[in-house]
């Protein structure tokens, strides 16, 4: 099935990889003679890049990257061309447990923002003239004006005389303290921040459940998405200068259509809205006429972009449409422009290994930057000179990985127990043939989300290992269109949990697994299918490694509502409401049933969680010793949603290591 076009648009979408994912068969007639690979540290698994969030400055002769090691973390700028390198020190704060590094946006040729956990600090291409913007910083810096100013995305930047200046969200101090601390980011204003001055002035003051704005090429904020409980609409305004009114014809419902864009023109909002296949795909609203028009790109199978977010539109900034990147059974670029769809193809024919995404451009576009990865190999930067149709490599993410030693991933389809198609991906360990290897089954969180085709540390340390890996986008699972993401609706820790045991049993059935050693392993949401699979079907599973799984619902609903209010509505309707459906959502808690788990239990989970707190933890391990259940630990201070210090990383992929040799050892 190919891409579904507007008329408009003739080209024809060609594969942006030289790769055919190979069957299970055809692969089992090499495994045989490839060597199964030496094994490698365990830390080679777990640095965090060494390089990463790279980005090319408007006029093309430079590049911003980070540089993390455990210990130490710098911003980098380097001239392309002379190679001379700049690099700048950032604050111990930046190494919090809620995130090193956010959002880095090159403001103009000269200046550049960064964001911590604690504000935005901006700094010169040269080291220079470095001060906080936003955040605590800003506040408590000598010599400041003292106002608190808590910045948050990035909608616009401006060149020329207006080079220093950016359009942001920002977020009011809440009148009370909470668990989420004394900020209400739920319904953001908009300012105008002078990133060398400090200074900044309000362009929109939120009206009232606006939870995103939108601005047009020139930066003036035309555009914003309100949402009431389960119901969206979109404001707009003409100019400035102009009232805000409600755009009809796009639905209410919260399913019913995404805010992307808005052209070069500004007359026209591209929106995401479903096809008639039931896919979502790119329409464009004309703003005259106030109605939605003919759809622009779509596919027959899967979700070009959707209102939870399945790939992407790439725009200048001029906002013409260039492009969009979309998740097949690999990742896919449909370009518009003939001259990118030129490039891509003589990219592609030179780097035929990996799918070769565009990651960014000059203002002019003569200089782009592109990001080559696979499955085995993790990530290179390349820039591509348009005036000399050069590809040069800049840098690579990961060095020390040897993709030849890496394992492949497989797309496959399976059919669950009530016949829908269920889509995922084996990773078959290196040198093995695929008969009656260990497993380990890993959903993945959201559940609202879906796993796809990209190298993952996690994946590959287990291959090296010598375990195969099944991931499978059960039903909820995003990318698939309306129909079977909704299908997920109510449905946690059942029909969802069926899927996943489905696509299990579908691995023994093809003899690709050995139905003796299977573990089931995952984080998040996927820390609570490992749960409920242990107790669901115990007879499937010889072990369990729940990472910052849910056990409580009800609580965790809860608690999710006190951080952010809009997530109640979003939750009782999908999930279950804490107070109607207690009783419903105790069924599907783990820790209410924990009698039934008869396998070894791995617990993992970061002391300072907010997302899913460490009260779930310290909650299932005390109905665990009031069963008499046995379970191991690793919990760690300073750890968010996940363990992601390097040490910490480290520790636990060694104790994952000796779990599950202890358990269903690979040889």
């Amino acid at each position: 099935m190919g891409l579904l076009l507007n008329r408009k648009f003739h080209l024809r979408m060609k594969s942006p990889l030289l790769i055919v994912a190979c069957g299970l068969l055809a692969f089992a007639t090499t495994a045989s003679a490839v060597t199964p690979p030496e094994k490698i540290p365990t830390q080679n698994f777990c640095a965090p890049a060494a390089f990463s969030s790279l980005h090319l400055s408007p006029d093309g002769k430079r590049v911003s990257y980070v540089v993390e090691s455990d210990k130490d973390i710098r911003l980098m700028f380097r001239e392309l061309d002379s190679g001379q390198l700049f690099g700048v020190e950032l604050p111990a704060m930046f190494a919090s447990f809620f995130g090193k590094l956010g959002n880095t946006v090159w403001v103009s040729e000269k200046r550049f923002l960064l964001e911590s956990y604690q504000g935005y600090w901006a700094v010169d291409n040269d080291g220079g003239d470095y001060l906080p913007v936003s955040g605590y910083d800003r506040k408590y810096q000598t010599g400041s004006d003292g106002v608190y100013l808590w910045a948050g995305n990035v909608l616009h930047t401006f060149r020329g005389e207006d080079s220093d200046w950016v359009v942001m969200t920002e977020n009011d101090q809440a009148g009370t303290p909470t668990k989420s601390g004394w900020i209400t980011a739920t319904y953001p204003n908009v300012i105008r921040l002078n990133t060398r001055t400090q200074k900044y002035f309000e362009e929109v003051r939120n009206p009232g459940n606006i939870v995103g704005w939108a601005t047009d090429k020139n930066g003036v904020v035309r555009v914003g998405l309100k949402v009431v409980g389960l119901k969206r609409s979109v404001i707009y305004r003409e100019n400035e200068r102009a009232p805000w009114e409600t755009l009809p014809g796009l639905g209410v419902g919260s399913e019913d259509f995404g805010l992307l864009a808005l052209d070069e023109t500004g007359q026209r909002l591209y929106i995401s809205k479903t096809t008639e296949d039931g896919r979502y795909g790119v329409f464009a609203y004309d703003l005259k006429r106030r109605s939605v028009g003919e759809m622009i790109v779509g596919h027959k199978l899967y979700d070009i972009t959707a209102p939870y977010g399945a790939g992407g539109l790439i725009m200048n900034r001029n906002h013409e449409l260039l492009g969009v990147t979309y998740k097949k059974d690999l990742p896919r670029v449909f370009w518009m422009d003939p001259g990118m769809l030129a490039i891509q193809r003589a990219i592609d024919q030179q780097l035929p290994k990996t799918f070769n995404q565009f990651a960014g451009a000059s203002d002019d576009w003569q200089h782009l930057l592109f990001y080559s990865y696979s499955d085995r190999e993790p990530g290179t930067y390349y820039r591509f000179d348009r005036k000399k149709t050069e590809l040069i490599k800049v840098v690579p993410t990961r060095p020390w990985i040897n993709p030849d030693q890496m394992a492949p991933m497989f797309p496959f389809d399976a059919k669950s127990r009530d016949g829908l198609t269920l889509h995922g991906y084996l990773t078959l360990p290196v040198g093995r043939a695929p008969k009656n290897l260990p497993m380990v089954v890993m959903p993945h969180g959201g559940p609202w989300a879906r796993d796809s085709w990209s190298f993952d540390p996690q994946v590959q340390f287990l291959a090296n290992r010598g375990y195969a890996v099944l991931q499978v986008n059960y039903r909820g699972s995003t990318g698939y269109g309306r129909e079977f993401y909704e299908k997920g609706f109510r449905e946690i820790g059942k029909a969802i949990q069926d899927d996943i045991a489905d696509a299990a049993r579908w691995a023994i059935e093809k003899g690709v697994a050995d139905s003796k050693r299977m573990a089931i392993m995952g984080g998040s949401y996927g820390g609570y299918s490992v749960l409920m699979g242990l107790i669901q079907t115990p007879e499937l599973y010889c072990c369990g490694i729940d990472i910052a799984g849910v056990t409580d619902w009800v609580t965790l609903i809860e608690h999710g509502a006190e951080m952010f209010p809009l997530s109640l509505a979003y939750n009782a309707d999908r999930i279950g409401d804490p107070t109607k459906d207690k009783d419903a959502l105790r069924a599907i808690s783990p820790v209410y049933h924990v009698d039934r788990i008869r396998a070894p239990l791995l617990i993992i989970h970061g002391k300072d969680d907010p997302t899913v707190p460490y009260d779930q933890a310290t909650e299932l391990m005390a109905a665990l010793d009031r069963a008499h259940k046995p379970y191991e630990t690793l919990a760690k201070f300073n750890e968010p949603h996940g363990i992601y210090h390097f040490k910490n990383r480290v520790q636990m992929y060694d104790q994952v290591e000796q779990f599950l040799a202890k358990y269903m050892a690979a040889q």
